[in-house]
């Protein structure tokens, strides 16, 4: 009885401190997005307000796909 109870705290002990590890490399490290990323994002923004500011669903994805394979030759 007393094995499975060592492994049950040994895993919340590993899990908490993988946790806090985790915290602490998000709070130290900083995320700056880059120009072409910059750029990127600017497309999607323009492309989404171009079909009226909504998402669009498979069936509207795949009439505007543009990878057609070897059709598209």
């Amino acid at each position: 009885m007393t094995t499975p109870m060592i492994g049950l705290i040994a895993l919340l002990v590993i899990g908490l401190i993988g946790w806090g590890i985790a915290e602490l490399k998000s709070k130290s490290i900083t995320f700056v997005h880059s120009e072409e990323e910059k750029e990127g994002e600017e497309e999607m923004q323009e492309a989404f307000e171009a079909n009226g500011c909504k998402e669009l669903n498979l069936h509207d994805l795949l009439e505007r796909n543009s990878t057609k394979g070897y059709d598209a030759i």
